[in-house]
């Protein structure tokens, strides 16, 4: 794509902006009033329940396993849902898997994920699924116990355990315009600061979602639509850590600490060593752009020598 079609697709970015922000100013305010509206956030479990005949039996904690470094994160977000972990494993991509999905709040003990997309062996499963039933997601019902700052939840009826999750400390109480659900939209390829491709994400092709609220962020990254079974692609990569955005100068930091799928790093919970950082600008409250310098990423142009990817708002 050439200089021209670039500054088309910046000027209808620009156009979308404009419209949506006359939309937002016309909406009427919505309360969430579902009876599981406190469970927003992120989540970290940290053990199993055993459950024999409907009634929970022993409480087995992940510190007192023989697996202490195992994680699973999950966050729920404006009616949005990402989990992933860092659990290895013996197949081309050699990480964990993941999730992502709308979900239902059906009463204040029923939760329905719509499961649409995953990394690892979840995207193989959800994808398995999707195409023999010729369906947009995987649903999974969950039976779910919330008291304040734990949870537990049972996926399906008549099972033996139940995941236990405690929520994780908000790191940013400042809401900053990042908070949210996002999707990537497109893709643009620079050459020492100069945009010149742009490149369209449908998202039956790569699904690219990040959820980012209180200081954390989790993504995943399904690329089931455009890999073959047994390449590492197809395992997708998801990722989770924390982040800082500076609103003055408009950098974000991204500090990963572990990933799923192909992405396989795993630090120290808040580590500030590793990091990426990018360049934000907002085309308006629900259209963003983050331009990463130092990094290509899927980007194949040759020459390239960063990226800027543009995420629009889920709602």
């Amino acid at each position: 794509m050439n200089h021209k079609n670039v500054f088309t697709i910046m000027i209808s970015l620009l156009i979308f902006s404009c419209a949506e922000n006359q939309k937002s100013q016309n909406k009427d305010v919505v309360k969430n009033e579902s009876p599981l509206s406190e469970m927003e956030g992120f989540w970290n479990r940290i053990g199993t329940i055993q459950v024999i005949n409907g009634v929970p039996v022993d409480t087995l904690l992940i510190k007192d396993s023989e697996n202490t470094n195992y994680r699973q994160v999950k966050v729920y977000k404006d009616g949005n849902m990402v989990w992933l972990d860092n659990v290895k494993s013996d197949t081309p991509w050699k990480g964990g898997g993941g999730g992502y999905g709308k979900f239902t709040v059906n009463s204040e003990k029923s939760i329905t994920e719509h499961m649409s997309a995953g990394t690892g062996m979840m995207a193989v499963w959800v994808d398995n699924y999707k195409d023999s039933l010729n369906v947009p997601a995987f649903d999974v019902a969950l039976t779910v116990d919330y008291k304040g700052d734990r949870y537990s939840q049972m996926n399906g009826p008549n099972r033996e355990f139940m995941e236990y999750w405690e929520r994780m400390p908000v790191l940013s109480s400042k809401k900053t315009k990042l908070d949210g659900a996002w999707k990537r939209v497109y893709e643009i390829a620079y050459i020492k600061d100069t945009p010149v491709d742009t490149l369209a994400v449908p998202s039956d092709v790569i699904l690219d979602v990040k959820v980012m609220t209180n200081g954390r962020f989790a993504y995943q990254v399904d690329q089931t639509g455009n890999s073959e079974v047994d390449t590492r692609e197809y395992g997708g990569l998801g990722g989770y850590g924390h982040y800082d955005y500076n609103e003055e100068d408009n950098t974000l930091k991204e500090y990963t600490v572990f990933g799923s799928g192909w992405n396989i790093s795993n630090y120290e919970e808040g580590q500030r060593e590793n990091f990426q950082t990018h360049e934000i600008k907002f085309y308006n409250d629900d259209l963003f752009i983050q331009i990463d310098k130092a990094n290509v990423g899927m980007v194949r142009v040759e020459g390239a020598t960063g990226r800027g990817v543009v995420y629009r708002r889920i709602k």
